[in-house]
């Protein structure tokens, strides 16, 4: 029985023209930009929530063409047909960031919970695919996302079905399952054909990347000149081909690599402890399909500033705001993640000696977090009713 599902998401809920939310239904309106455009201006969000609202009278559908949704949709209801899934199972939904995968993040979102009694939680990924080096991080970094994913259900309990989006997430997500040692499902959509693939064993030393750091660590922010490394630096990377991508005389981590760097760096996170205001823990109670997303971008704050990065603007973002009284400031602004349809900003203070992340006051909206922050909401006064949230952030809980 499962409990959780984990998806990997594509547009099949547009391409298919037999499809209830087809794009070629004459039922529902043109879709207002390319499904692949990652320009997501104000402008294009509004556009497209609008013409989900327009595709969303089709809804009704869903249930009595079950086979004509999508694969994501498919896949759950083949597992309730074959009673292998729970009453009120916990999916979680990734996409990219694009038109096509907000568009498919709402609907989905919406006939899960309705017809399934899901409890969603989403997260967005931005693969570049168009740089090499841009698309190896990228890539790397989906992998330590989706393995914080599959770690929010066990094994034996946890459905893993690497479906859409670009094709490299189907293949590297098999590596990642393999990995955690999650086994991986299919569909085959034609016959609606589940078929379930065992997780083959990686035997992988991370001891390796404690020791070897600074290497990973050049390796990872750029290509770096494999005549100009040492002797022992060429023999490792020759000894681990998995970890490292060789390219007419350069070397970089390979995404295998990038996800294993990932891993070890964020190891000693789990010990920071995290509290949070009343306003920050209600606010994540009301945006809980996005709870998966404000913890990792709260850990990915705190590797931040463990890590040196003091210089980065982005943790004080304070500064930006000509109107904010700096004698006044108590607590810092962090500007996070700004792709997809959420934008991440917190008011947050971090005591190093404790290690333990204060979190004020917390935004999803990033046109209300530049009017409020302007006047200094959340950064000159503690907010009341502060309580320790580690273990909820770490659990995901609602």
């Amino acid at each position: 029985m499962y409990h959780t599902v984990v998806m990997t998401c594509g547009v099949s809920l547009f391409t298919g023209k037999s499809n209830v939310f087809s794009t070629y239904n004459e039922k529902i309106p043109k879709f207002p930009v390319s499904l692949q455009e990652k320009r997501l201006t104000k402008e294009v969000v509004t556009a497209i929530e609008n013409w989900v609202k327009e595709a969303k009278r089709m809804a009704y559908k869903t249930q009595e063409m079950p086979n004509r949704v999508s694969a994501e949709y498919s896949t759950v209801y083949t597992l309730r047909k074959r009673n292998k899934l729970s009453k009120n199972p916990t999916f979680i939904l990734i996409f990219t960031e694009t038109a096509g995968g907000l568009a498919a993040e709402k609907l989905l979102t919406d006939v899960f919970e309705r017809d399934f009694k899901a409890n969603v939680k989403v997260l967005y990924v931005d693969i570049n695919v168009r740089d090499p080096h841009a698309l190896n991080a990228s890539i790397g970094d989906y992998m330590y996302r989706l393995s914080e994913a599959l770690q929010q259900g066990e094994p034996n309990s946890t459905c893993f079905a690497p479906l859409g989006g670009y094709k490299v997430m189907t293949s590297f997500g098999y590596i990642v399952g393999s990995f955690l040692n999650y086994p991986t499902a299919y569909l085959h959509e034609d016959h609606q054909v589940l078929h379930e693939i065992p997780p083959i064993p990686l035997d992988i030393n991370e001891q390796f990347v404690h020791e070897h750091a600074g290497l990973l660590r050049k390796c990872q922010k750029d290509y770096i000149d494999f005549n100009g490394l040492t002797a022992v630096e060429r023999r490792l990377i020759d000894r681990y081909p998995s970890l490292f991508h060789r390219e007419e005389g350069f070397v970089s981590l390979s995404p295998f690599g990038q996800f294993l760097f990932e891993r070890t760096k964020y190891e000693h996170i789990f010990n920071t402890k995290y509290f949070a205001s009343r306003q920050v823990r209600e606010f994540i109670k009301q945006n809980r399909h996005q709870s998966l997303f404000i913890g990792q971008q709260m850990r990915e704050l705190v590797k931040k500033l463990k890590h040196d990065e003091a210089y980065n603007d982005d943790l004080f973002h304070e500064r930006q705001f000509s109107s904010i009284d700096s004698q006044r400031v108590q607590f810092h602004l962090y500007k996070g993640a700004s792709g997809g349809q959420t934008a991440f900003r917190l008011a947050y203070r971090y005591d190093d000696r404790e290690d333990t992340l204060y979190a004020n006051y917390l935004w999803l909206n990033h046109d209300r977090y530049e009017r409020e922050a302007a006047m200094g909401q959340g950064i000159y006064t503690e907010q009341p009713d502060v309580l320790d949230i580690t273990e909820q952030l770490m659990s995901v809980a609602e």
